[in-house]
């Protein structure tokens, strides 16, 4: 093929016959396009590339991002509320004559006001003055006490129980002791003193509770009660101005409360009550307007309960399977209504299960540091059922129970899911006759979540279930079909408010922000080359677990991957260079106890990887059928053993060419040797019926996960496909969900080469092989296995899938045994792993015509014999442009940029700002901050506490810590394990000292507390660029953004200058703005220097023109940071100022990248 000159033109086609492949993620979505030949089959690779975006949720804890903005959200208000509680009292004492608010506050502030709670001790028994009535009030109500809206919240907080235990103890003490009020308890009580020696008392009055400690903690109805003996005793000694009036009015303020499920309050538009409005509509009755149904609801949990029990197997010694009986399932119904928790060993003794049956689903496997047993776990309950049955004390416990009562129950469910505030709970529960002794116990329920379907439907479903129909037949008997297409309008793109409403859905924001990105590069590939013939996608495990099943799931990891390392270390004193394979295969051979599992032999460890290849890894139940490629399918064997097994199963095998003796020996063998359950399940199996081939394949060919199904259905119902040109592939699927382990298998098979993790452009190709994953694929894997499973079989007669006709094996010669059936694993098509790794070329981005390093495109047109096998037509080869990227330019990680305005206005630790502006009488400049510090933190340099704060104010102090920490060697820790007390003049120990001032250098930040204090800037929000004109060069120069900007709505205009206070930093002019940088946004620059870059092996390198991801600033080095596309290198401590070119770029979800011009400097309004 001759590429045309004009090819440069040719614009990309909209009309490919091809398909998709995604490989989804929780932070990055792989892409690949490849084209269909006229059998609908993959044969060319068109595009591929990845999608990089930040997981939604704390990087540490996996709490929601908006967490820390809900908690200072709460925390505001609660504020703001109790202010506007003190003014309001205030106002009332002004209103009643008690004080002039004036007046008050003048002298509130003062310093030498009398102890409040000497006062509201002595205001028992002595009258009080207007001023100190009111000063003891403002502080009870400033200092309220806890009182909980919610019953279900306290259960549901382990917080609380703590409260609650200390509540308790203080008003066992009040009691005990005979204190009359709090106050009094608070003032006489040894509990709620400090030794202090240095006090006239001997110690201090510290009634207030520590960070996570709740000692001090009373209810808010006995601040209350002390309120009113206050008044009662004022009033008794003649205070005029304690009136009932007062008192009444005073406490209506103090116990004011919102719940918390209300919202702020009407007449804000986030004014709520309950959470009824955010339920979903249900999956088959939604269009009716049913909505989704409470999981404590008694509906839904007998659903769920009747969908195991019908789902779950009994397998026998055999390997055999079946369901319950009609019979079984009744007395199991039966019983979950009597027991709130049901195990499995409860289960087996109710239908008399026979010894040898066991639960297909549990792992029998026995496990060092096993306890219990297998079977003592639960298996299915109804626990909010009975619950609800004994707060109302309905003794009657029976299955039968009657419609009316079932509503009674869904009901209760409902208010108790859907509400969280007492008063809203007992309202709903009175109309429903539900008698006030059983609310204490209803109320300390707390049930979430809802199930997909609503009580409507799961009624119309649970008759058949009850017969013993599993979820999809019973679906289908009740007039749904969960398969069936739904009823909405199909489009080209994936938008509109049904995909807004699945997005909406999805409760885990992890996953939403996963398929959010998923819709929007399917969009971007569609718009670019019309509508595909089909989407294949995987998605990661990782998709359907939460934070600390990632973490465990990721330690699993680690620790496999030490365990491979010391296999690793053994295997290599035995082969130089050994492969994968190998390890495993020493693995098989040490679980075994170095024995032959079919044939009883001992395997002699210094055979086992001779050159003869005496002894494979076979799977046991035959991946022709099975397509189980897992560990746990995997046995060390002789290769004859192998060879003669074929594609038959171990007891096949055996009894055909060995006989019932020889069965019964490796029985036992295998029940000796095999620790494993399910492997052992595996080697007994005896047969494979055609249900099993089906459920086999279904299993480990697709993915079944809740999530994927979400995705899967949402393309499937909403997204126009363009048909398949064979017509005889009519009824395939267009929409494939693949399992990653045949993903994983094809991958090893072909010899991709393996990913390097740190780098992002491995789900590109893991998208490829997705996309390859298809039905016709997975018929050439199952020709190919069967085909190595037969090879040596001579005489073996077997069915052909394809045709229905027996034959046998020596019918064939070798050339029509390898035409038909292969004798290694095919590729997609010829040259395809070639093409692959061409297309993986690292690439760093197109500047006008230049293409830095090596595309794939110059690869291919440099090397003739390529550019002839690969024959790719004439518009692949036209070169990328600012704005769209060649296909053959590479790929181009594409990331997700942050231009979220948010985070804290400050840092929390707030320092003394009485040397930032000049130096004062201590230092010679300004820029200095001063704050405390632990002393057991601090440590001498050259002999001395360099960061303590003016040491000749406390000279002995000084000298005593420095004394302290010489002699233990410069260990503050151990230094300061005792308590240190400040050395007097006259040699008497003073108070204990914990911190000390310490000061340190800052060059901005934000000023608080009328200008006395400074704290470090918050979150920076962006950066803001210009551009000025020096002698003709250009320099460049950058103002720091901080999101306390933002919050005053100005933006600053002095650019960072290295090693200087903000206040000398460099004024810039409005004209010379020319763009702003969030993080991750693109950036092209150029240094007539280089730019120093670090790979990820920590190889240093300089380049002079290259596109980089914008990370972050450093306003100390006036210097910004950046990585590369695909995270193969960084740098940092770049300065601005002297770089030839410096340009920002937008890149869309494909890599397309275009240059931005000026831009607008964006206020904040």
């Amino acid at each position: 093929m001759k590429l045309n000159k004009d090819a440069q033109e040719l614009p990309k086609p909209t009309d490919l016959n091809y398909r998709i492949g995604l490989d989804i993620g929780i932070a990055s979505v792989g892409w690949a396009v490849l084209e269909n030949n006229s059998h609908d089959e993959p044969f060319r690779i068109i595009d591929m590339g990845v999608r990089i975006f930040d997981t939604a949720e704390q990087p540490k804890t996996g709490a929601s991002l908006a967490a820390p903005r809900r908690e200072a959200r709460s925390a505001r208000r609660r504020l703001r509320r109790r202010g506007h509680r003190l003014e309001r009292i205030k106002k009332l004492f002004q209103a009643e004559g008690l004080i002039d608010i004036e007046e008050f506050e003048a002298r509130y502030k003062r310093a030498g006001l009398p102890d409040v709670y000497r006062l509201r001790y002595e205001g028992l028994d002595r009258k009080l003055t207007n001023d100190e009535l009111a000063q003891v009030l403002l502080h009870i109500a400033k200092h309220r006490g806890f009182k909980s809206t919610s019953k279900a919240a306290d259960g549901a907080d382990s917080d609380t129980g703590e409260v609650k235990k200390s509540i308790s103890a203080n008003k066992a003490l009040m009691s005990e002791k005979g204190y009359r009020t709090v106050g009094e308890m608070i003032y006489l009580d040894e509990n709620f003193r400090t030794e202090c020696p240095w006090t006239e008392e001997g110690y201090i009055l510290t009634p207030r509770n520590k960070s996570g400690d709740y000692k001090h903690t009373v209810l808010r109805d006995m601040l209350a009660d002390e309120v009113r003996s206050l008044f009662a005793a004022q009033r008794s000694m003649g205070n005029m101005n304690a009136s009932e009036e007062l008192e009444n009015a005073y406490l209506d303020i103090m116990l004011s409360q919102r719940s918390f499920d209300r919202g702020p309050g009407a007449p804000s538009k986030y004014a709520m009550e309950g959470f009824e409005d955010r339920v979903g509509l249900c999956t088959f009755e939604g269009k009716n307007g049913e909505k989704r149904a409470p999981k404590a609801a008694y509906t839904s949990e007998l659903f769920v309960a009747l969908e195991k029990i019908n789902h779950t197997k009994i397998v026998s010694n055999d390997g055999s399977t079946r369901f319950f009986t009609q019979d079984e399932r009744d007395t199991i119904i039966s019983l979950i209504h009597r027991q709130q928790t049901v195990k499995y060993i409860t289960v087996r003794k109710a239908i008399g299960l026979a010894e040898g049956e066991r639960f297909y689903n549990l792992n029998y496997s026995q496990k060092a540091g096993r306890k219990k047993s297998t079977e003592d776990t639960d298996f299915v309950r109804l626990e909010n059922y009975h619950k609800i049955r004994k707060a109302l004390n309905d003794d009657v416990v029976s299955e039968h129970l009657g419609q009316e009562k079932i509503q009674l129950y869904d009901s209760i469910a409902a208010i108790l899911t859907l509400f969280k505030n007492d008063d809203s709970r007992i309202s709903r529960l009175e109309k429903l006759g539900i008698s006030p002794e059983c609310y204490d116990a209803l109320l300390e329920m707390s049930p979430n979540k809802f199930h997909n379907l609503s009580l409507k439907a799961m009624g119309k479903i649970i008759p058949f279930l009850l017969k013993g129909n599993t979820y999809d037949k019973a679906c289908v008997l009740a007039g749904y079909d969960f398969k069936a297409e739904n009823n909405s309008e199909k489009s080209v793109l994936l938008k509109g408010r049904n995909i807004t409403d699945i997005v909406n859905d999805i409760t885990n924001p992890v996953v939403r922000r996963s398929v959010s990105q998923t819709i929007k590069v399917i969009n971007a590939i569609i718009l670019e080359y019309g509508s595909p013939q089909a989407v294949n996608i995987e998605l990661a495990r990782e998709m359907s677990k939460n934070f600390d099943e990632r973490r465990k799931l990721k330690s699993d990891m680690e620790s496999r991957e030490k365990e491979n390392d010391k296999f690793l270390k053994r295997v290599r004193e035995l082969k130089s260079n050994p492969t994968g394979q190998d390890i495993v295969k020493y693995r098989l051979w040490e679980e075994q106890g170095g024995t032959c599992l079919y044939s009883g032999e001992k395997i002699d460890i210094n055979d086992l990887f001779s050159q003869g290849g005496g002894y494979d890894i076979d799977h046991i139940l035959p991946y022709s059928i099975t397509f189980d490629d897992s560990y746990r399918n995997k046995v060390l064997v002789k290769a004859s053993e192998n060879r003669q097994k074929g594609n038959r199963t171990p007891y096949e095998y055996i009894m055909s060419d060995k006989g019932a003796d020889a069965w019964s020996r490796y029985e036992a063998l295998i029940k000796n040797t095999v620790k494993d359950y399910k492997k052992q399940l595996k080697l007994l199996k005896k047969h494979i019926t055609d249900d099993e081939k089906a459920e086999f394949k279904e299993r480990n060919l697709t993915d079944t996960k809740y999530i994927t199904r979400i995705i899967y259905n949402m393309i499937r119902h909403n997204l126009v496909l363009k048909p398949y040109l064979n017509l005889e592939r009519e009824r395939k699927k267009q929409v494939v969900a693949v399992n990653g382990a045949i993903t994983h298998y094809l991958s090893k098979r072909w010899g991709l080469e393996s990913k390097d993790r740190r780098t992002d452009t491995h789900h590109a190709q893991d998208a490829v092989v997705i996309a390859c994953t298809t039905d016709g694929m997975i018929n050439k894997i199952s020709r190919y296995s069967k085909g190595r499973e037969l090879y040596y079989s001579r005489g073996f007669k077997f069915v052909d899938e394809e045709t229905g006709e027996i034959l046998n094996r020596d019918s064939f010669s070798r050339e029509e045994w390898d035409e038909k059936y292969g004798v290694r694993i095919p590729l997609p098509w010829e040259h395809f792993r070639d093409e692959l790794d061409i297309r993986m070329s690292r690439y760093h981005g197109v500047i006008e015509d230049a293409i830095l390093e090596t595309s794939p495109r110059e690869f291919i047109l440099s090397h003739r014999d390529v550019y002839n096998w690969i024959d790719y037509p004439e518009w692949m080869f036209v070169k990328g442009r600012p704005g769209r990227r060649g296909v053959l330019d590479g790929i181009f990680v594409s990331r997700m940029p942050n231009h979220k305005v948010s985070g804290q206005a400050h840092e929390e630790t707030i320092r003394s700002a009485k040397y930032y502006e000049n130096g004062g009488s201590v230092f010679e400049t300004g820029g200095y901050v001063v704050t405390k510090k632990s002393i057991q933190d601090i440590k001498l340099k050259d002999g001395e506490i360099k960061e303590f704060f003016n040491p000749d104010s406390d000279r002995l102090l000084y000298e005593a810590l420095v004394d302290r920490l010489n002699q233990y060697g410069n260990d503050p820790k151990k230094a300061f394990a005792e308590p240190f007390y400040k050395p007097k003049s006259d040699g008497t120990p003073g108070p204990i000292v914990k911190k000390i001032k310490v000061f340190e250098k800052q060059t901005s930040g934000v000023i608080v507390r009328d200008g006395n204090g400074i704290a470090a800037n918050g979150s920076m929000v962006r950066i803001d660029v210009f551009c000025e004109q020096d002698k003709g060069k250009k320099k460049y120069y950058f103002v720091p953004i901080y999101t306390a900007d933002v919050v005053k709505k100005r933006l600053p205009n002095r650019a960072a200058t290295q090693a200087k206070m903000m206040s000398e930093w460099r004024v810039m002019k409005e004209e010379n703005f020319i763009f702003s940088l969030y993080s991750r946004d693109l950036i092209y620059i150029e240094s007539d220097k280089g730019v120093q870059i670090k790979d990820l092996d920590g190889n240093m390198s300089r380049i002079e023109g290259m596109y980089a991801y914008y990370t972050g600033a450093d306003t100390s080095t006036a210097s910004i940071a950046g990585k590369f596309h695909d995270s193969s290198a960084a740098f940092r401590g770049l300065g601005i100022q002297g770089l030839k070119d410096l340009r920002k770029c937008n890149v869309d979800v494909l890599g397309n990248i275009s240059f931005v011009k000026k831009e607008k400097r964006m206020p904040f309004n």
